[in-house]
């Protein structure tokens, strides 16, 4: 009886500490967010990559879509309109990097409209509208989705998990694309779960948004011989690709390939020191050890990420079944651990993935809390830090520091997860 007291106290203790945790976050995001967007300024503080979006948008307006990939064009407008905004003292300040668009043009549509509002509005009005989606998006899948196994769960404190997790932050902050990307993920497995393949593969076509992503789901689906959504995705993807086609033309299309090249060769823009992959490893030990030795254990590192995906395929899960939602969870957290171009807001591709497992016991709920929780408190007790240790501002050397920690806590927070799933397909194999 004891024993039974002390396991309910411990249980109790557990979840009091999750809730206050959590609540000190949405109120360190309060103090964040009025740091930034109430004493801050656009573009220096929040904003950043909205700025890139709708400058294309302005040059698409004004020149077409074959334009907007022209490094020059980009850095002509991002210049005058940060300074009519007061953040560049000249119009010929070189000091701010260009922000590139490497988007096909059919996603850039939507920021043609937006570049017809000012900059400031536009990004509001993007935020706003982003949010709307997010949280109605999430409520939409949840109802779906919710079984016998996920009616105790507390949605709304899983709601606010996720609203409040860093990928979510950042991506609100700086003004990326990364809800389109958790939506078509979402109706991804939603249409899964409904046996309609076709539909599924519709939807995966939209992450061609950030086509990074793809570069281990296209072989596994075609391994698994899921040749329906195979049908869909090339259907979505087709359309996508000629509309692309038919406004930027085929300069447009080279110029975008050639801006691809580039973000791999290091554009100044692209942070690949603060990216949550093998590239950030072996990159920030470079930089560290003043050494090329990194490379080496990038190398080592995507090998046997790859082959770990043997352990989540070796035994063909049924399509839309829980056990094939894990292995699409661990195939895309595969994904951002490889690929060449993957930031924190990138994680939101999983988010959907997250929250079925955790409406289905299918995960502990610590990696759920981890996830969204771990970075953030990376964050504050950095900023913590550098505050008690330099009593003043803190240096531009400590932020490079911390900035390399919170890569790395995304990082390792994706390969927990990543490990996890791998862990949970060898049980369901045991099982059978």
């Amino acid at each position: 009886m004891k024993n039974k007291k002390k396991k309910l106290s411990l249980s109790f203790n557990k979840n009091k500490w999750k809730v206050l945790i959590l609540f000190c976050t949405i109120f360190i995001n309060l103090i964040f967010i009025n740091s930034w967007f109430v004493n801050g300024s656009f573009f220096s503080t929040y904003g950043a990559d909205y700025l890139a979006y709708w400058s294309a948008g302005k040059i698409a307006d004004h020149k077409g879509y074959s334009e907007i990939y022209d490094l020059n064009n980009l850095g002509n407008v991002q210049t005058q309109e940060l300074t009519s905004l007061g953040v560049l003292p000249k119009t010929d300040d070189s000091a701010i990097p260009i922000l590139p668009v490497a988007y096909l043009s059919f996603f850039v549509l939507p920021f043609q409209i937006f570049s017809r509002i000012d900059l400031v509005n536009g990004y509001w009005l993007w935020t706003i509208l982003n949010l709307i989606i997010l949280f109605g998006y999430l409520v939409f899948f949840l109802k779906k989705i919710i079984t016998e196994n996920g009616k105790n769960v507390d949605v709304m404190k899983l709601l606010i998990l996720i609203l409040v997790s860093y990928p979510v932050f950042i991506n609100i902050v700086i003004g990326q694309v990364e809800v389109l990307l958790m939506v078509c993920a979402g109706e991804f497995i939603r249409n899964a779960f409904r046996k309609k393949p076709i539909l599924s593969g519709l939807w995966l076509g939209g992450l061609l948004v950030k086509p990074q992503l793809l570069i281990l789901i296209l072989p596994i689906i075609l391994i698994m011989r899921h040749w329906k959504l195979v049908i869909g995705f090339l259907a979505s993807s087709g359309i996508i690709l000629a509309t692309s086609l038919i406004l930027s033309g085929s300069d447009g299309i080279k110029a975008l390939i050639n801006l691809w090249t580039k973000y791999a060769a290091n554009i100044s823009t692209g942070a690949p020191e603060a990216m949550i992959n093998w590239r950030m490893v072996g990159l920030n030990l470079n930089n560290l050890l003043s050494t090329s030795f990194g490379w080496t254990i990038t190398g080592l590192g995507v090998l046997l990420t790859i082959l770990s995906l043997y352990f989540l395929i070796k035994d063909y899960p049924p399509f839309g079944s829980p056990s094939w939602v894990i292995t699409i969870l661990g195939v895309f957290s595969s994904t951002l651990a490889i690929t060449w171009h993957a930031h924190q807001h990138m994680a939101m591709v999983l988010i959907p993935f997250l929250v079925y497992a955790s409406l289905n016991k299918l995960l502990p709920d610590k990696i759920l809390f981890l996830w969204a929780i771990g970075t953030q408190l990376v964050v504050y007790f950095g900023i913590a830090l550098g505050v008690l240790l330099t009593f003043q501002s803190i240096t531009k050397n400590f932020l490079d520091y911390l900035q390399m920690v919170i890569a790395f806590s995304g990082f390792v927070l994706n390969l927990v997860i990543l490990f996890s799933t791998i862990q949970i397909r060898s049980s369901f194999i045991l099982k059978k």
